[in-house]
């Protein structure tokens, strides 16, 4: 795979992150804004983190807008979708990256909880793509690529939810990748292993840690640029013929 250099590889283009504050939604977020896209990213309540990345973004010469949203409602999903177009007009890359990893076996696992990791990994995906599509589609075309992650292709104690939503988000992807490929919107995900960002850390045992390199080929964590790396890729025209497929970025932990 190629990397997309040009600082201007995506002049011009609008750019919609969910989840963009933090991780690996921040490193998607400065990676097209150095790139020169105009970046719109929403968050869910972390103000300063969301005002360092605005700002990172505008160390680049980069327009960079956030909005805090709740993607968990389709009401919220749709008013922010209305304000972005509102000030730039269609999106032409809708990245869904919003998410969740809280730790709870099934056991003890209730109902409450399971919905609201569902909600955050998955329905937030259909809703944002739901609103983003018509303006997709009237503009001619756009690329969408869903964040999922290996634990929704080989499963993850004490993640049941968060692995379910995410192996929803794959096929979700192919699903819908095939019904908007007609109008020129191309749908592909990437699927991220073990990545340096806080939510994976906090799970961070010497135990834990010390498993993880002793079955990870790469024997290291993955940086969220390398993911972001894979996103610019499948959001560029290097990548036009890529439809409905998922790069995975994991260091080797899941070979097929």
């Amino acid at each position: 795979m190629s990397r997309v250099e040009k600082a201007d590889a995506f002049a011009g283009k609008r750019v919609l992150v969910t989840g963009g504050s933090r991780g690996i939604g921040r490193a998607i977020v400065l990676a097209f804004a150095q790139r020169g896209a105009e970046v719109a990213f929403c968050y869910r309540s972390d103000h300063a983190a969301a005002k360092e990345v605005k700002q990172a973004g505008a160390d680049f010469g980069a327009r960079v807008d956030s909005f805090q949203t709740d993607v968990t409602d389709a009401a919220a999903v749709a008013a922010l979708v209305e304000q972005v177009q509102g000030k730039r007009g269609a999106i032409d890359v809708l990245v869904n990256n919003a998410g969740s990893f809280p730790a709870t076996k099934v056991i003890d696992m209730t109902p409450a909880e399971w919905d609201a990791v569902v909600r955050t990994n998955l329905y937030s995906v259909f809703y944002c793509c739901q609103a983003a599509l018509p303006g997709m589609i009237a503009a001619g075309g756009g690329a969408i690529i869903n964040i999922a992650s290996i634990a929704g292709q080989r499963g993850s104690a004490r993640h049941a939810h968060y692995a379910a939503a995410k192996g929803g988000v794959l096929a979700f992807t192919r699903s819908l990748a095939r019904e908007v490929i007609e109008h020129n919107i191309r749908v592909n995900a990437v699927s991220p292993g073990r990545i340096a960002t806080e939510l994976l850390v906090n799970e961070q045992t010497a135990h834990e840690f010390a498993r993880w390199m002793a079955d990870t080929p790469a024997r290291r964590l993955g940086a969220p640029e390398e993911v972001a790396e894979a996103v610019l890729f499948l959001a560029s025209p290097a990548s036009s013929y890529i439809v409905g497929e998922t790069i995975a970025v994991n260091g080797g932990l899941l070979m097929e």
